[in-house]
C-alpha cells in the first residue's frame, strides 16, 4: 500500500512538471456584440490580401514584392528565428545531459648504460628500455528532475515569446502593405493635382491676357494686374514643389520594397489609367468585435506576453521549491606495459542524487515573485487597453470613410454642376451676354470643386488603409 502510495505521488509529481503554464485571459472588457458603424458596408470580408480588390495591377506587385524583400520585414523574420532558437535552447533544459570523454596515451623510455667496462661485465651489457600505452573511456550523465514544473514555465515562457516575436511579423506585413498603398495614393494624388493646376495656370493666363487688354482700355485698375499676377506666381511655386512630392513618394516605395531609390521609377501611365483614387473599394462588411481578438497581431501579441509572463511567474514560485538533481559517471580502462606484467584493465561507476532548498535568502525570492506578479498584471492592463483601443479604432474609421463616401458624392455633384456651368457661361460669353472674364472665373471654380474633390478622394483611400488596420487585415498565416 505505501508502495503504491510513492507511485502515485511521483506520477502527480511528473504529470505536474510535464503541464504547460497558461493563464486563462480574464479581460476585464466586455465586447460588444456588433461594431455601431458597420451596418452600411458592402465591401468584401476578404482582407488578408486587400490590395488584391483595388484592381491596380502596378499597386498588387509592388506590395507582393514588399512582402518578400522589405528590409523591415526581414529584421523581423530574423528576430523570429532568434526566438526560436531560445525556445527551442530552454525546451532542451528540460532532458537529460549525456556525454562522453576518453583518452588515450603511450610512453616510451630509452636508457644508455653508461656503466664501466668492470661494471657491465656483473650487471649486464644491455641498454635499458621500455614501452606502453593507455586507453580510458567514460560516460557522464546528468539531469535535474523538473519536479515542481520551473523548467517547464522557463520554456514555456520562452515558447510564449517565439509567439510573440511571430506576431510582430504579421504586424510589420500589415504595416508594409499599408504604408505602400499610402505613398501610392499620395503620389498618383500628385499626378492629378498637377493635371488641374495645369489647366488653373492656362485658365489664369488667359484672364491675365484679358485683364491686361482692359487695363490699356482703361477699364481695370493695376491692382486687378497684381492680383492675377501673385496667383500665377503662387501657383507656378506650388507646381515646383509637386515634382518634389512625387519623387520623394516613389524613393519610399523604393525603400519599402527593397529597392536602391535612385534609377526606381513607378509606371505613371498606368498610375492614371487605373485611377485609383476614383475607384476605391467599398468598407469590409460583416466584421465583428469578437474577429479583432484573432485578426489584430497586436492583441495577438499582447494575448502571447500575458502567457509568457504568467509562465515566468510560476517559474519565480517555483524557486520557493527544492530543486533536485542526478548525476553518472561510468568508465572503463586499460593499461599495457611492455614486459612480463600482464596488461591492467577495469571498469567503475559513480551515481549521486543532490537536492537543494532555499532557507534564508533575504527576501529574494519574495521580491521577484512580486515583480513577477507585477509584470503579469501589467500585461493584462495592456491587453485589455489594446482591445479597447481596436474597438474605437474600428467604429471611428468607419464613420470616417462612410463620411467621405458621402463627402465625395456631394463634391462629384457640385463639380458636375460647376463645369456645366463654366461650358454654359463660355457659351453665353460666344453669343455676347456675359464678357470672357465671368468665363474664365467659372471655370477657375469648377478647377477649385475639383481640386477638393481630388483631396477627398485620397484622404478616403487613406482612411481605409486606416480601416484594414485597424481590423488586422494586410497579413497572412505562415
Amino acid at each position: 500500500m505505501q508502495k503504491r502510495y510513492w507511485m502515485l505521488t511521483a506520477l502527480s509529481l511528473l504529470l505536474t512538471a510535464c503541464s504547460h503554464t497558461e493563464v486563462a485571459l480574464d479581460s476585464k472588457i466586455d465586447l460588444p456584440q456588433q461594431y455601431q458603424q458597420t451596418a452600411a458596408a458592402q465591401g468584401s470580408q476578404q482582407i488578408s490580401r486587400w490590395w488584391q480588390q483595388w484592381r491596380d495591377p502596378q499597386l498588387s506587385a509592388l506590395i507582393e514584392q514588399a512582402l518578400r524583400q522589405n528590409f523591415d520585414l526581414a529584421i523581423a523574420q530574423r528576430r523570429l528565428q532568434e526566438a526560436r532558437a531560445i525556445s527551442s535552447l530552454a525546451g532542451a533544459e528540460l532532458a537529460p545531459q549525456v556525454g562522453a570523454s576518453g583518452s588515450l596515451g603511450g610512453q616510451r623510455l630509452e636508457i644508455d648504460n653508461n656503466l664501466s667496462s668492470a661494471a657491465r661485465q656483473v650487471v649486464g651489457n644491455n641498454d635499458l628500455s621500455a614501452k606502453g600505452h593507455v586507453i580510458i573511456g567514460g560516460v557522464v550523465a546528468s539531469w535535474e528532475p523538473d519536479i515542481f514544473g520551473q523548467k517547464r514555465s522557463d520554456a514555456d515562457a520562452a515558447k510564449y515569446a517565439e509567439l510573440g516575436a511571430q506576431e510582430r511579423v504579421y504586424g510589420t506585413q500589415m504595416l508594409v502593405a499599408s504604408d505602400i498603398g499610402d505613398h501610392y495614393l499620395r503620389a498618383q494624388a500628385v499626378l492629378q493635382q498637377q493635371q488641374i493646376l495645369n489647366r488653373t495656370l492656362q485658365t489664369l493666363q488667359q484672364l491675365q491676357g484679358y485683364l491686361k487688354g482692359r487695363f490699356a482700355a482703361g477699364q481695370v485698375t493695376a491692382y486687378e494686374l497684381n492680383e492675377i499676377a501673385v496667383k500665377i506666381e503662387a501657383l507656378q511655386a506650388q507646381q515646383t514643389g509637386l515634382q518634389a512630392q512625387f519623387d520623394a513618394y516613389q524613393r519610399s516605395i523604393a525603400l519599402l520594397t527593397g529597392q536602391v531609390p535612385q534609377g526606381f521609377k513607378l509606371n505613371t501611365k498606368q498610375m492614371l489609367q487605373a485611377n485609383l483614387l476614383q475607384h476605391l473599394p467599398q468598407p469590409p462588411q460583416g466584421q465583428q468585435p469578437g474577429s479583432l481578438l484573432v485578426q489584430r497581431p497586436d492583441i495577438r501579441a499582447n494575448a502571447a506576453a500575458v502567457q509568457a509572463y504568467a509562465a515566468k511567474l510560476a517559474s519565480a514560485k517555483a524557486d520557493l521549491l527544492p530543486r533536485f538533481d542526478i548525476q553518472f559517471l561510468w568508465q572503463t580502462g586499460r593499461i599495457e606495459l611492455d614486459g612480463d606484467l600482464p596488461p591492467l584493465k577495469g571498469l567503475g561507476s559513480l551515481g549521486s542524487i543532490g537536492v537543494q532548498l532555499p532557507i534564508f535568502t533575504a527576501g529574494r525570492i519574495a521580491a521577484n515573485i512580486q515583480a513577477a506578479d507585477a509584470r503579469l498584471q501589467t500585461a493584462l492592463l495592456q491587453y485589455d487597453q489594446s482591445i479597447l483601443q481596436a474597438l474605437a479604432e474600428v467604429d471611428s474609421s468607419y464613420q470616417a470613410q462612410f463620411s467621405l463616401i458621402q463627402q465625395i458624392r456631394q463634391l462629384n455633384s457640385a463639380v458636375q454642376k460647376a463645369t456645366k456651368q463654366a461650358q454654359d457661361t463660355q457659351k453665353l460669353f460666344q453669343y455676347g451676354d456675359k464678357t470672357l472674364d465671368v468665363a474664365l472665373q467659372t471655370r477657375l471654380t469648377a478647377l477649385d470643386y475639383q481640386q477638393n474633390l481630388l483631396n477627398a478622394r485620397l484622404a478616403a483611400g487613406q482612411n481605409l488603409l486606416n480601416l484594414y488596420k485597424a481590423i488586422g487585415g494586410g497579413w497572412q498565416l505562415e
